[in-house]
């Protein structure tokens, strides 16, 4: 209907007996047209004009399509200098249209498409079809595809030039992901410019190739970029049932100098913490992945019947892919504690490491995902520490999207230290359980062992497990129902502590709003507890 004059011009008033029969008369030719490009060549059409007795004219068309025509050959050939190129080897194996599929000229010419945009990322910039022939024979039902491909020369890349002065010459070449002379890529030169943008440093990033400057099939590549403002500060307030009332203020530099380097300060005031926080940043290595970070902390919290003043400074080696992250370095801590009716203090020299594998599209509002953790640490009195210990942990959290709206989440975390004594080691170290993110039902670190005055002191081994069904009931809004089990502790077959209940998510671009009701199960009078909780899914 929408290549149809006749449909078009059917509200005109002005139009005479004969151009309306001219029109007609079109009709035929231009249905045959309207139905070719999905491969019907067999079109049969019966017409019908006459008047409607109105003043009016009445047009009918009977349309029998016939049988769609099939491919019976295909046959693509390269010439020029990329004709023995391995590249074009396998182009008849991945077009959209095979022997014996149905012809759709939409599939003809997206294939055609995707071949050139193929060999022009691959460095054949000026490649073009020399001949391109579609043979249809309607009384047999086939079509008979010829392609010739020129490929034009292959181009390499010439000389990279930046007129920024935002990082040094040398941090900038960490950034470029080819060599001069390396096959000209697009899919590279987007590389460039994303990894560019990822780094901080920059607010806009040009990557230009010149492609009209080239010589010798060497294409020169030029950069320009804007420097990102330096300097982003940070306030809010908020709660949380770990934290109680809480207050956050930050400043974060971008960029210190032309090193790349990235300082930052932080500090965070609640009920029951003060956190003051900094961190020195400074690419090394891979500029995109690795970084040797500084880190200082000043943290006085309080719970129950256990206080603990804790400073530390440490130098860590990270690395830091998408999915893949772990990293080395070593911590000088220093802590004041009470814990129940004991009092102490740790000074600790403590090697550490962890490793994070992330496997999910999106880490905030995750559909399918997986994470898994492990850290290890540890101190030696032969090297400036008031005790010895060696400690491990391991987590994971996995979540499923069976079936639209609804999810399942399963999280399990695994501790142990090896030591003389846990009255050595600061609360800072110990092994705790419940809360938000722990064992739902009971209260924050209100799970581990006990003193004979019934205070709470933190254990060597951790078991934590939870396992979630959530359900999407509008919009933003969800609804769930969770059970989690766990337990600090110093023997192993301690028993595990479990709680139930049910939340309301609220989704949004930053993670979900949580807030949970839970009750410990086969506790006296099953207490209630509320649980509110703010953040990315993995």
């Amino acid at each position: 209907m929408a290549i149809l004059q006749i449909a078009q011009h059917q509200e005109e008033q002005d139009l005479s007996s004969r151009h309306i029969r001219r029109l007609h008369k079109k009709a035929l030719e231009q249905i045959q047209k309207a139905m070719a490009p999905f491969g019907y060549y067999s079109v049969k059409v019966d017409s019908v004009l006459e008047k409607d007795g109105q003043g009016g004219w009445k047009a009918l068309y009977k349309v029998e399509s016939g049988a769609r025509v099939k491919v019976a050959t295909f046959t693509i050939l390269a010439e020029g200098a990329g004709k023995d190129d391995p590249f074009f080897t396998d182009l008849a194996d991945t077009f959209p249209l095979q022997p014996g599929d149905a012809f759709l000229d939409s599939s003809y010419e997206s294939g055609k498409k995707k071949i050139l945009l193929q060999a022009m990322a691959h460095g054949y910039i000026k490649v073009k079809f020399s001949r391109h022939t579609v043979k249809v024979h309607p009384a047999k039902g086939t079509v008979n595809i010829e392609l010739t491909l020129s490929t034009g020369p292959l181009f390499h890349f010439g000389a990279t030039s930046t007129e920024q002065e935002i990082i040094t010459s040398d941090l900038f070449q960490h950034f470029i992901p080819w060599k001069e002379g390396d096959v000209f890529s697009l899919k590279l030169l987007n590389q460039l410019r994303a990894d560019l943008f990822a780094t901080g440093y920059f607010s806009q990033v040009l990557v230009e190739p010149k492609i009209k400057e080239q010589t010798n099939e060497l294409i020169p590549v030029q950069v320009n970029a804007k420097e990102v403002k330096r300097n982003r500060y940070s306030l809010g307030v908020g709660y949380g049932t770990d934290t109680g009332l809480r207050g956050h203020a930050g400043w974060h530099n971008s960029i210190f100098n032309q090193h790349g380097h990235k300082p930052s300060l932080n500090v965070q005031l609640s009920e029951e913490m003060q956190r003051f926080s900094g961190n020195y940043e400074i690419p090394i290595f891979d500029p995109r992945f690795d970084n040797l970070s500084f880190d200082g902390l000043y943290r006085d919290e309080t719970w129950d019947d256990t206080w603990s003043k804790k400073t530390s400074i440490s130098a860590t080696v990270n690395h830091n892919e998408p999915k893949l992250q772990y990293g080395a370095g070593i911590e000088l801590l220093y802590e004041d504690y009470t814990v129940g009716q004991t009092s102490g203090t740790a000074k600790l020299l403590m090697p550490k490491g962890y490793w994070t594998l992330i496997l999910a599209e999106n880490r905030l509002n995750t559909v399918n995902g997986l994470r898994l953790d492990a850290e290890a640490k540890g101190a030696n009195t032969a090297l400036l520490a008031s005790t010895s210990f060696l400690q491990f942990r391991v987590g994971g959290k996995l979540i499923l999207t069976p079936m639209e709206k609804w999810r399942i989440l399963g999280r399990i975390s695994l501790g142990a230290t090896e030591m003389d004594s846990i009255d050595e080691l600061p609360p800072s170290l110990r092994f705790y359980a419940g809360g938000d993110q722990s064992v739902r039902g009971y209260s924050y670190k209100s799970l581990g062992p006990t003193d004979p005055s019934g205070v709470v002191i933190g254990g060597q081994y951790l078991f934590e497990s939870s396992i979630e069904l959530e359900r999407q009931v509008y919009s933003v809004w969800s609804l769930a129902a969770f059970y989690d089990a766990g337990n600090a502790f110093d023997d192993i077959d301690a028993d595990l502590k479990q709680g139930a209940g049910l939340g309301v998510r609220m989704t949004l671009p930053f993670g979900q709003v949580r807030v949970d009701v839970a009750v410990p199960l086969f506790e006296d009078g099953y207490p209630l507890h509320l649980h509110l909780s703010i953040g990315a899914d993995l």
